[in-house]
């Protein structure tokens, strides 16, 4: 069994997330611990997908994960390698998310859970930089959201956003300035990427730079930002979810 912190895989925990994982098209070389006497239906689903299998006790498996929140069950896979959104992708892909160097693992899973649920094509997040979008509280956080959407961990992050842009996505950024434009007065285009920065910092100057437009969202009460995940799901509501509901 391998090292199940090793920087080459990832774990999902509980029934519904290792579910996810296997049916998952974006992870290699899945297994599965399950808790003896625990989720047969599981037990039945790796068989049939000749999915490897180990049965242990709960102390064993939360001896091995490190933790107790586990629900009987862990399925464990390859993490992803980084690549570039492929131009085949890009051609048909109308709606993605680029969080920028987000600190918290768990704001970046509520994102990932949001972009999901109003229609996002994939995300694109920069290698080795902020929260890692495979750790288990980002994993957790986006209920089974990170099994179900196409994640690019891009090694250069301006150069893909210019190729992005080049493909014809108009590049939307927020801000809480006050040049910017408020959100009930922007629309999004026919392809478009929402860039989300972190709270304390907000979009890099380059990055920024690189937006057709930046936006702020009107607050009260002499407040001047939002959790990103929650302005995040806003925009995403506003220009995606709106749309289709």
């Amino acid at each position: 069994m391998r090292d199940r912190f090793a920087p080459d895989c990832i774990v999902a925990e509980g029934r519904w997330a290792v579910e996810a994982l296997l049916s998952s098209p974006f992870f290699r070389a899945p297994e599965v611990l399950l808790e003896r006497d625990r989720h047969p239906d599981l037990v039945e689903l790796c068989r049939a997908g000749e999915v490897p299998l180990r049965f242990l006790s709960r102390d064993e498996i939360s001896g091995l994960a490190g933790f107790s929140f586990h629900r009987g069950v862990l399925g464990v896979a390859e993490r992803p390698a980084g690549r570039e959104p492929e131009t085949d992708f890009l051609s048909q892909a109308r709606r993605l998310l680029v969080p920028v160097d987000l600190a918290d693992p768990g704001n970046l899973g509520t994102l990932a859970r949001s972009a999901a649920a109003f229609g996002v094509d994939g995300i694109v997040v920069a290698a080795g930089r902020g929260a890692d979008i495979y750790s288990p509280k980002s994993l957790r956080a986006s209920a089974t959201a990170l099994f179900r959407l196409p994640v690019f961990e891009v090694s250069d992050l301006a150069a893909t956003l210019d190729r992005i842009s080049e493909a014809g996505f108009r590049l939307l950024g927020t801000s809480p300035g006050d040049r910017c434009r408020p959100l009930p007065e922007v629309t999004p285009g026919q392809r478009t990427a929402v860039l989300l920065g972190s709270e304390a910092e907000g979009l890099p100057p380059g990055i920024a730079e690189a937006c057709d437009e930046l936006v702020r969202i009107p607050m009260q009460g002499g407040l001047d930002s939002l959790n990103v995940a929650v302005s995040g799901g806003i925009l995403l509501w506003e220009w995606f979810g709106r749309e289709s509901g």
